[in-house]
């Protein structure tokens, strides 16, 4: 039997039978500090495993960066060979579209020439004659000193400058000509034929010849200001 008479007899005691000191622990700490030890071991646990986790996808955020600056440098690239691919379709585009405007051109030039007599017609003339560039600059000398160097160029480069008659007197038509028609095609051939009053003292008449006008030339031609004739289109029929 063990005998306690002091602190020394009883801290003895406990070494001596486990079960008192765990009973003495339990009645001493409480049930949640008995268990905090494992509960701390437990969370040391979670810890580590977190911390794992975390290095794991430092590692695999590390690569992800990497190849998204791989990829961004790739996508600066491809930016880069696409713009200069899209500027040299433009410029490719551009001289195409000013090659049909030269085509087109070309094609209501040669119309009107071919058709001077059915142009004059158009308007309840008779065709005499078409005016050679070198009248029209003989003409031009006539002009006062109010007219610039720069309408004098454009007169002398007129479309068409066609004589007709109405049967008992002679009038001049200043024809310009274009694929489609606008406001400086109509102001150049008025000018001209304003020009040729001038210079002649006849009466002249402004034709526009055009497949098609925009807006500003249709209310001129409808309002009877100017006359059109009209070319045939000749562009390919789509497909």
């Amino acid at each position: 039997m063990t005998t306690i008479n002091n602190q020394e007899d009883f801290l003895r005691a406990l070494e001596e039978n486990p079960q008192w000191k765990a009973a003495v622990r339990a009645l001493i700490l409480g049930e949640e500090l008995l268990q905090l030890p494992a509960r701390f071991n437990a969370f040391a646990d979670k810890v580590t495993a977190f911390v794992d986790q975390m290095t794991s996808f430092v590692e695999e955020q590390k690569e992800f960066n990497a190849e998204q600056r791989q990829f961004n440098a790739e996508q600066r690239q491809f930016n880069a060979e696409q713009r200069q691919f899209n500027e040299g379709f433009a410029r490719r585009l551009t001289r195409i579209e000013g090659d049909i405007g030269n085509f087109r051109g070309a094609y209501a030039r040669e119309a009107i020439i071919r058709n001077p007599a059915a142009i004059a017609a158009e308007i309840g003339l008779e065709y005499v004659r078409t005016v050679a560039p070198e009248e029209l600059v003989r003409m031009s000398r006539m002009a006062a000193g109010n007219i610039s160097r720069s309408q004098l160029r454009s007169f002398r480069d007129a479309d068409l400058v066609i004589e007709a008659s109405d049967g008992s007197s002679l009038h001049y038509i200043a024809v310009e000509t274009s694929y489609t028609a606008d406001q400086r095609d109509t102001d150049r051939a008025v000018r001209n034929a304003q020009f040729l009053e001038e210079f002649t003292g006849k009466t002249a008449r402004t034709v526009i010849a055009s497949v098609r006008n925009d807006r500003y030339v249709s209310s001129l031609v409808e309002s009877g200001a100017v006359s059109w004739y009209p070319l045939q289109d000749r562009s390919p029929e789509p497909e």
